[in-house]
């Protein structure tokens, strides 16, 4: 299972930045959490206009760590 994390930085200040982390996830393949990294990452002007996203993580989750999801 990997969880997606999206690092956005302020446009022309790149020491403020923060980490946006997926809450649809758990995936179950690496290749899914790519995908939802991505959806994000083109997202984030609408949400965020004066931030860019920099760069994206599929963090591995421990085996037996819960996530649960709302329906």
């Amino acid at each position: 299972m990997f969880k997606a994390l999206v690092i956005i930085c302020v446009i022309g200040i790149s020491d403020q930045c923060q980490t946006l982390e997926d809450q649809l996830g758990p995936y179950e393949t690496e290749y899914d959490c790519k995908q939802r990294a991505l959806e994000i990452s083109r997202k984030v002007n609408k949400y965020y206009p004066l931030w860019k996203p920099l760069q994206y993580k599929c963090k591995k989750l421990p085996v037996g760590k819960l996530k649960f999801k709302e329906n």
